[in-house]
């Protein structure tokens, strides 16, 4: 409770005091001035309702006492506001020679109602080995990609396979393999587009039936050129938005060797996360100028004419969410301290958000059902 009570407090400041000139050390004194006054006056609380967009909701989803699992790593929400968790219940050990038996890493679907009560696990003869984002598309079926499994997984909306591509626990760069996929985004027509990921770096288009098409990419700082493909989603005007992460070997303890091609291994000069824009069949824009230096660009996505981006908060060991106006290209919210990572980000059909995090332990909370692996923020009334 009292880390979400500090979160609560960052985002008052952020609604009363919007300005970068706030500091932060006079955040204390300002609660207490708000707090202090009168007994007539209304609490801190209180006046957030009143300013805030959105409000953390205290204890969702509510956990099974038997569920166990390290940390949320995806989450995604139907048309009928179901709410689908994806977790890495065990890091996957990969250069064990037991890596693809006893150490091999695993991976649960979970379903929720906005109440935060358990519906269930999904898809479970599915033997994922480190998921790394989850999605409904616009028909209801739900996709995964498993980043060590090296595979991008199609569902039906009753959880049987339609598809897999790449080839299970193999990794490769050709028309056949990924290496750490990490996003998927769909496009009108139903192509959709792989973002190839953590340990390749280009984008990969495939029709409907999942047939290889054409690719786009390559390492680099410059133009056009990627590093760690974070996440994709496709903007209103028809463009994909990439969250470029400035990492070229990451995370190698779940990497074998050869994996991480030497070329990824050696420093890249000036590098600078940012999330990039490419048209969608391919043509590097430039850089997203509304948030031209997110610091950490994890996730992307896009509800309507909103985009959703996770940027480096001002609070140590949290993101910050921000909400940019597609058509004006202005920031319009901001949700401070959103998480300790917005590793991944859904909106149900009241427009709640929620929020998956990696790695919990890098914002001083706990992992599994103990932390903040999983959150909801309910949009206020203005």
């Amino acid at each position: 409770m009292k880390n979400r009570f500090w979160r609560t407090l960052t985002l008052l400041r952020t609604a009363l005091f919007p300005s970068a000139l706030f500091p932060s050390a006079l955040l204390p004194l300002a609660i207490a001035l708000l707090c202090t006054t009168s007994p007539g006056v209304v609490s801190a609380a209180a006046v957030l309702q009143d300013v805030a967009s959105y409000r953390l909701v205290d204890d969702w989803p509510r956990y099974p006492s038997d569920m166990v699992f390290e940390m949320g790593t995806g989450i995604a929400a139907d048309a009928e506001g179901i709410i689908y968790t994806i977790s890495r219940d065990v890091d996957h050990w990969a250069a064990h020679p037991l890596a693809m038996t006893r150490y091999r890493g695993s991976g649960t679907i979970a379903r929720w109602d906005r109440r935060g009560r358990f519906l269930g696990t999904f898809a479970d003869d599915q033997e994922f080995i480190g998921p790394h984002s989850i999605y409904v598309d616009p028909n209801g079926f739900v996709w995964v990609a498993d980043r060590e499994g090296h595979q991008i997984v199609k569902l039906t909306p009753e959880g049987e396979e339609v598809f897999s591509l790449g080839e299970y626990g193999r990794f490769g760069n050709d028309e056949g393999h990924f290496n750490g996929p990490t996003g998927v985004a769909f496009l009108p027509d139903g192509r959709f587009v792989v973002s190839d990921g953590y340990w390749n770096s280009r984008l990969v288009w495939f029709d409907e039936d999942g047939n290889y098409l054409k690719e786009v990419g390559e390492l680099g700082n410059g133009p056009g050129q990627l590093a760690a493909v974070h996440s994709v989603a496709l903007d209103p005007d028809g463009n994909l938005i990439v969250g470029n992460v400035c990492g070229t070997a990451l995370h190698p303890y779940v990497t074998v060797p050869g994996q991480i091609a030497p070329e990824r291994l050696r420093p890249m000069p000036n590098c600078q996360s940012r999330f990039d824009v490419f048209t969608a069949e391919g043509e590097y824009v430039g850089v997203y100028e509304p948030v031209p230096e997110p610091g950490l660009p994890l996730s992307v996505a896009v509800y309507g004419d909103r985009v959703y981006l996770s940027v480096t908060g001002a609070a140590r060991g949290r993101q910050d969410l921000v909400i940019v106006d597609a058509g004006t290209g202005e920031v319009v919210d901001r949700i401070s301290s959103a998480n300790v990572y917005v590793h991944q980000m859904a909106m149900d059909p009241n427009g709640d958000i929620y929020i998956a995090s990696v790695y919990p332990e890098h914002g001083g909370e706990e992992r599994g059902i103990e932390g903040p692996s999983f959150v909801r923020w309910a949009r206020s009334r203005r």
